[in-house]
């Protein structure tokens, strides 16, 4: 399989073009520029931004007017329009597909709505990196425009957190935690909200019980925290101990916990992630998966810390470059087995690879030999 290094170099070659090194070629470039803007529907300051520039320089080069390092500006721009029309090449036709584990996670969701009365309810969706989970968090509150999506970071304070919720809303996040707080209640007692804090793993007790106050108490809306198994770990330590007493307050609140990790360990009628998702997810293109190839993607899917579907999704797409898939529009598991192999990925370590399996390349110079 190495000639899958073979494709993959070939493909980080294609480029529609070259970094202009002389100053008229640099000003060429500009034309290339507003060509692709029109066919991607880019704005002078969506540009600028990717580019990491002023929407004014944008607006001289473009024009003819750009009176500083025109050459520089220019090998920027042919990258960026390199870059990304290379991903074109791989995009899916559905930026969202309905899988098990999106009606899974949108099931905790509107449950959790559901039983939010006088007091808010709070849903937690557990796994590890791979499950999907911020990708379906992000569809269902792109869906649902009563619902409010936001990524923590593990640097974030109490009121940078807060902060981060009010300005999702739209609010003013300036001051300080009490008054950001504040606001918040004042804006969402009366909104019915669903708030979802996805990258929630780094929350502590005291945070936990802040947005219980806060977001379920005070405000009355459902909370949904995602995270993996540190969160869970935190929420379920013992509260007897001194400063975990808020621990019981938070229990009352908890609605459910959606254990994505457990649930993909089920095999029983494909578990979390069936034949039909692995085919609903992975075949597009024109390209089909073999049955083996379905049941090799599931086993790396059900594999703990594996990268799960995030580790199928640069599987496949590094396959579609393959010249052999795209000469037969077909994925087997020899060739994922034979990918994984020469490209050395970590999923070696938690999923050997089957010794019974032959290398794709020595079965195909065996055949070559054969005649």
């Amino acid at each position: 399989m190495n000639d899958i290094r073979k494709d993959l170099e070939q493909d980080a070659q294609v480029i529609t073009e070259r970094i202009p090194m002389a100053k008229t070629k640099a000003r060429e470039a500009a034309g290339s520029l507003k060509a692709f803007m029109a066919d991607h529907d880019y704005s002078q300051a969506k540009i600028a931004k990717m580019l990491g520039v002023s929407t004014t320089q944008i607006n001289h080069y473009l024009n003819g007017k750009y009176k500083g390092d025109t050459v520089g500006l220019a090998n920027k721009v042919v990258h960026l329009i390199n870059s990304i029309t290379r991903k074109d090449k791989r995009v899916r036709n559905k930026p969202f597909i309905d899988t098990t584990v999106a009606r899974t996670i949108g099931t905790l969701i509107t449950q959790t709505e559901r039983f939010t009365d006088d007091e808010g309810k709070i849903g937690m969706i557990i796994g590890d990196g791979g499950h999907g989970k911020s990708h379906c968090m992000r569809a269902y509150a792109a869906a649902n425009k009563n619902t409010i999506y936001v990524e923590l970071d593990d640097a974030m304070t109490p009121t940078l957190m807060f902060a981060e919720i009010a300005k999702t809303l739209g609010l003013d996040s300036f001051g300080s935690l009490a008054a950001v707080t504040r606001r918040l209640i004042d804006n969402l007692v009366n909104r019915h909200i669903i708030v979802m804090l996805d990258e929630a793993s780094g929350l502590k007790v005291k945070q936990l019980n802040q947005l219980r106050q806060i977001i379920v108490v005070k405000s009355r809306c459902p909370l949904i925290l995602a995270g993996n198994s540190a969160l869970l770990n935190t929420v379920t330590q013992s509260s007897a101990e001194r400063g975990r007493e808020s621990l019981d307050q938070f229990y009352t609140r908890l609605m459910q916990i959606l254990n994505l990790d457990k649930l993909a360990a089920d095999k029983k009628d494909g578990g979390l992630y069936t034949p039909d998702d692995i085919r609903k997810l992975y075949e597009f293109g024109g390209v089909r998966l073999a049955a083996d190839a379905v049941d090799y993607l599931q086993r790396i899917a059900r594999t703990p810390k594996s990268g799960r579907l995030r580790t199928c999704s640069h599987i496949v797409a590094a396959l579609h470059v393959s010249s052999r898939v795209q000469a037969d529009r077909r994925i087997t598991a020899k060739r994922i087995i034979g990918l994984i192999k020469s490209l050395d990925l970590p999923i070696r370590v938690k999923l050997p690879v089957c010794g019974d399996v032959a290398d794709e390349t020595e079965t195909h110079n065996a055949a070559a030999k054969a005649g």
